[in-house]
């Protein structure tokens, strides 16, 4: 027998102008199970949890909530009927504390009607520790990495009281070794009863954590398949419409000559004493925990933060500015983990975006030549196959995967020849990762020097020439046969054990 429906949608209908988000969707949320949901960037995944979650109002269809139906709901009505979200860009204050951003707007108040600081704090600390995490409750949120920043988000959705829990992408921003904690966290969140609606790109996650999953293609139900009735690859051709061709391994050339080099660098907090060596045509993989030095190796390498320590020579020659400027000007390139926040301007057009780090070649006599900089930008959406609805489109309006293929494209117009790339295909479908990493491929074979740091032991895998592992702020081992690895092998690499120990 089926548990009872907690959540019910029944054609559910979204329009923008110009497009059909949402085509009279169902889907119904049971409770103590989860619940995946799926489809490639654009199909309507984010339209219908904000719809769910209240941010968004329906054009049409009722939402349906222990029996109470509603044409649409606000967030306050949403969060009173036990239902939170746990967005994939973390709906956080930066500058308040993490115990602060978990009680934010139901903060316990003083017999004074005053904020009650101590009861804020000793309950978030209550929290950490029911739920066995390392935060450290007084931290400011802006301080913590991507990872932490995450359990802080779905420790305030748990903190709501909530029934229906919607998480939307909840692993894109963790580590290997995070994804169990998430999964036993969401087990005990069965016993108690919840329902979760887990949206996310990782087929092989979804398979595994959800027991009914509905597909979404292009705005419209493709149906709804209990556990076991779809493999990946199944699930894949519900998703995209079509078989996809698997990747191609392109052949591995032998990289050229060294064109970074580093000796004993330290930022002083995270890495000490690591040697560094990037050649021309070479993709170097960056595998690591968080606060490893891994993913700090690649903002120390572009300027955002200070090499406190050792020497880097660029091209046989050594580098005293590093300012961010500096870097730009020697043409490198950095592709951001948060690209929403740290690499693209939203509100900007695309062509805007793309020409944005070398403006002097749309330039003359001080003025932006607009129809040169609408052409040199025109010419990416063909060779990467960008989708967008208009040539003068805000980029804030794309999907994931196509924001991602317009910061490539920013690297190829400024002829940035050195990459460092954190996590490039963060939160994109199956299609537009394979497209990703076609392009990358084809970078290294124009001799584009590639650093890329990735949480995907796969994509690790299947781009790098060779890996750099970091543990505790050194590298501890570097696998120069990526391709004779397994994602297990390097999982227990990374956490310290031997090969395949995990």
């Amino acid at each position: 027998m089926s548990a009872p429906a907690v959540l019910t949608l029944q054609e559910i209908t979204k329009r923008f102008p110009g497009v059909v988000a949402l085509d009279r969707v169902d889907l119904t949320l049971r409770k103590g199970e989860v619940h995946g949901l799926v489809g490639e960037n654009g199909a309507g995944k984010s339209t219908l949890v904000k719809i769910i979650s209240g941010a968004l109002r329906p054009d049409g269809g009722t939402i349906t909530i222990e029996g109470v139906s509603f044409s649409f709901l606000t967030p306050y009505k949403a969060r009173e009927l036990g239902i939170a979200t746990v967005y994939q860009d973390q709906q956080l204050v930066p500058a308040l504390s993490v115990a602060e951003n978990i009680f934010l707007g139901r903060e316990p108040r003083t017999g004074l009607g005053r904020m009650d600081f101590r009861k804020i704090f000793a309950q978030a600390e209550t929290m950490i520790r029911l739920f066995e995490l390392s935060l450290d409750c007084r931290a400011r949120v802006e301080d913590l990495p991507v990872a932490q920043k995450q359990e802080v988000a779905i420790l305030k959705a748990l903190s709501e009281n909530a029934r229906v829990i919607l998480l939307d992408e909840p692993t894109a921003a963790l580590s290997g070794e995070q994804i169990p904690f998430l999964f036993r966290l969401i087990e005990r969140l069965l016993e108690q009863g919840m329902a979760v609606l887990y949206i996310s790109h990782h087929l092989d996650e979804v398979l595994t954590i959800a027991q009914r999953i509905t597909v979404l293609r292009d705005g419209k139900r493709v149906g709804t398949f209990e556990r076991g009735e779809l493999d990946k690859e199944s699930l894949v051709e519900k998703m995209a419409g079509h078989r996809l061709q698997r990747e191609v391994k392109r052949e591995r050339k032998s990289p050229g000559e060294i064109v970074l080099e580093g000796n004993d660098l330290s930022d002083g907090k995270t890495f000490a004493g690591v040697r560094l060596v990037l050649r021309r045509g070479e993709i170097l993989g960056l595998l690591g925990v968080t606060g490893s030095g891994a993913q700090e190796m690649l903002r120390v390498l572009f300027g955002i933060w200070p090499l406190r320590e050792g020497t880097l020579l660029f091209r046989g020659k050594p580098l005293k500015d590093f300012s961010l400027p500096r870097m730009v000007e020697r043409g490198f390139f950095f592709m951001p983990e948060d690209m929403r926040r740290e690499g693209l301007v939203l509100p900007l057009s695309y062509p805007k975006n793309v020409t944005l780090a070398r403006l002097r070649k749309v330039t003359h006599r001080h003025l932006i030549d607009l129809r040169q900089e609408e052409e040199a930008a025109g010419a990416y959406v063909r060779s990467l196959n960008i989708a967008l609805p208009h040539r003068q489109a805000e980029v804030g309006i794309l999907s994931g995967g196509n924001q991602r293929k317009v910061l490539l494209a920013r690297a190829l117009f400024s002829d940035a020849s050195v990459w460092l790339l954190e996590n490039p295909t963060q939160g994109i479908d199956v299609e537009a990762r394979q497209e990703v990493h076609r392009l990358l491929q084809e970078a290294r074979e124009m001799g584009k020097s590639i650093l890329l740091f990735s949480s995907d032991l796969d994509e690790l895998i299947t781009l790098s020439d060779r890996i750099l592992v970091f543990r505790d702020g050194r590298i501890q081992r570097e696998i120069t046969e990526p391709w004779n690895e397994t994602p297990r092998d390097l999982l227990g690499c990374m956490l310290g054990g031997e090969k395949g120990e995990v």
